[in-house]
């Protein structure tokens, strides 16, 4: 495939991936014209195939990095002559260097607690015990096992009951004897217990029943006099086929007897290792900025590891959209913080999820004709009803003070709502480079796109989201709707500003990893992980490369008002690059999967791949 190349005025057919030997000479004289005066670079990636995401979408050959910045971008010849006697010089052998992936999107604390354990796509009892032996291996004595979440990915039309995976908590017993454990079905519809956990509430494993406050509480609902504010209901205990209690519990009983039992959160030590962990797991996908919605002691331990120099992620920060008034009297705007930890951004809810069926539509959903889904708790007064205006109260307060806001709505109501009070934030609060952006935007109605342009939106938006979801979006609220679901061409032609990430970890429903060649290829081909549908899942949506690429680095950089110090490979910008195996623009997109991170850097310095 070629295109042509306008660099320096001069016009080049240049093949994308590959820098023919010809040309290196011109191609050096045109971009490269010397460095004179400055000093020497730190380090310096020569060799390579350098797509700079620039205004032009630049290829060229090599970069030189100096004090965390790149300070040339150009031919290999000419980069070269800031090399000094302290420069390191990396040859790359052709391989791909781009702006880091900066992902828009992440629930990190959930993330990293979900790296310590999850059952989500166990199938088997071995991998099971396998699991809980790791856990238990990094745990102290007394710490809870949490999480689980199996099922999620049982396909309940050919799966028989008899041969679902369910964890024997048996297996588990003789491993877990000094650490309680209480994990969950995927969609709570059942919870499994150790001995110790089951200790803990007042229950007998042997002989199972609830303890005796829960008990009367039980009497008393079944008797029509429960006291007001009471939780407690009946419990299933279960039974395997020869009558033995498994550990499983049933019923909407069950978290009221383990939820004040378990700490609020993990210790600060195991919130450390935890964090750890998940950074290393940042690094290894060339994830050099994220967008986080953490609670406040995440923000406290990112500004430790910052501190002792272990923080290898640059943080954009989102608290919730109701702590407006705390922000705006602490002073914090947009571009408050600093180079590393970046504040001044709010994040709130309208609706629910797809996963769950409570994302809200103006229709019923296609199999279940009386639930339209669910408004979140802001959009509602104490008895469920919409109330028109208290968000927009939130929003209106937030712009005012200076802050950015993004709010997740997934459902066509819920994103026609959220433009509607956008609308009227520009009426009464007036128009301004404001770069709201609409999280999500998964299912957009037909009429509410132009709309999106208009406004000048960003869309904050998960592109794996779309592989995972479409085995039952269909079912759930059928072909019509669809054809507006994970629009992305749709949304970028509008004239909205596409900002990719992942929504690490996912929900309780699907896992959606930091692997950001996941949401390049769904984004470009449209299919699951196993190739399907053949010709991609509504497949005038696809993007091409260029364009998914350029929505997972300076699009994310834009949205968070960075654009101008990230996002892209050019003099002055933060060196914030990853080094890949392929050429992601002349691969076919199969291949992306096989694409695998050569280095990380993060502020010039390596923090992958050595």
């Amino acid at each position: 495939m070629k295109r042509p190349l306008l660099i320096g005025g001069l016009l080049f057919v240049m093949t994308l991936g590959l820098i023919s030997p010809w040309l290196s000479g011109a191609f050096g004289a045109t971009i490269g014209a010397q460095f004179p005066g400055q000093r020497p670079a730190d380090m310096i990636l020569r060799n390579a195939v350098v797509y700079t995401v620039d205004s032009a979408n630049t290829l060229t050959e090599a970069l030189a990095i100096r004090d965390g910045k790149i300070v040339a971008v150009g031919s290999t010849r000419d980069v070269m002559t800031l090399k000094g006697k302290g420069t390191r010089v990396i040859d790359l052998g052709g391989k791909f260097v781009m702006p880091g992936f900066n992902d828009s999107h992440v629930h990190f604390a959930s993330a990293a607690q979900f790296l310590e354990f999850n059952i989500m796509r166990v199938t088997t009892q071995q991998e099971f015990v396998a699991r809980v032996k790791d856990v238990v291996s990094r745990l102290k004595k007394g710490e809870w096992i949490l999480g689980g979440y199996w099922g999620a990915y049982e396909k309940s039309a050919s799966t028989s009951p008899s041969s679902a995976f369910s964890p024997d908590i048996a297996a588990v017993e003789q491993l877990t004897r000094d650490n309680p454990m209480f994990i969950r079905k995927f969609d709570d519809s059942e919870f499994a217990a150790n001995s110790e956990a089951l200790k803990l509430a007042g229950i007998d494993s042997q002989n199972p029943k609830l303890p005796e406050g829960a008990r009367a509480i039980a009497e008393m609902r079944r008797q029509g006099t429960e006291p007001a504010g009471s939780k407690t209901e009946g419990v299933e205990f279960v039974r395997d086929s020869s009558g033995r209690f498994n550990g499983h519990l049933r019923g909407r009983g069950v978290l009221p007897l383990f939820t004040a039992l378990i700490p609020k959160t993990f210790s600060h030590e195991r919130r450390l290792q935890q964090t750890r962990n998940a950074l290393a797991e940042i690094r290894r996908f060339g994830v050099t900025n994220i967008s986080d919605m953490s609670d406040d002691e995440q923000l406290d331990i990112y500004r430790e590891l910052r501190s002792s120099g272990e923080l290898t992620v640059r943080i954009h920060f989102r608290p919730g959209l109701e702590r407006w008034e705390e922000m705006v009297d602490k002073g914090i705007k947009i571009g408050s913080g600093d180079e590393w930890i970046r504040l001044g951004a709010l994040k709130g809810h309208i609706d629910g999820i797809m996963g769950t069926s409570t994302a809200r539509f103006f229709k019923p959903y296609s199999n279940d004709a009386a639930n339209r889904g669910k408004w979140r708790p802001l959009m509602v007064d104490e008895h469920g009803n919409f109330v028109e205006g208290k968000f927009l109260r939130y929003m209106l307060a937030a712009d005012f003070g200076g802050l950015q806001i993004s709010v997740h709505a997934i459902g066509d109501e819920a994103n026609n709502v959220l433009l509607n009070y956008l609308e009227e934030l520009n009426r009464q609060n007036g128009m301004r480079d404001r770069r709201f952006r609409l999280v999500h935007a998964q299912v957009i109605a037909p009429d509410d796109f132009k709309r999106l342009g208009n406004l000048r939106i960003v869309a904050e938006v998960q592109p794996f989201h779309l592989s995972d979801d479409m085995r039952w979006m269909e079912e759930r609220i059928g072909i019509e709707r669809c054809r507006g679901a994970y629009a992305f061409k749709t949304i970028k032609d509008s004239g909205a500003v596409l900002s990719f990430g992942t929504d690490w970890p996912g929900t309780s429903a699907s896992e959606y990893p930091i692997n950001p060649m996941l949401g390049l290829y769904a984004a470009v081909t449209r299919q699951s992980l196993t190739g399907e549908p053949p010709g991609g899942w509504f497949p005038e949506q696809r993007l091409s490369i260029q364009d998914a690429i350029r929505a997972y680095t300076y699009n994310s950089a834009y949205a968070n008002f960075e654009e101008k110090i990230k996002g892209s490979i050019e003099a002055g910008k933060a060196a914030d690059l990853v080094v890949l195996t392929k050429n992601l623009l002349s691969i076919p997109a199969r291949e992306l999967l096989d694409t695998r991170v050569v280095y990380t850097i993060v502020a010039g310095r390596i923090v992958y791949g050595e």
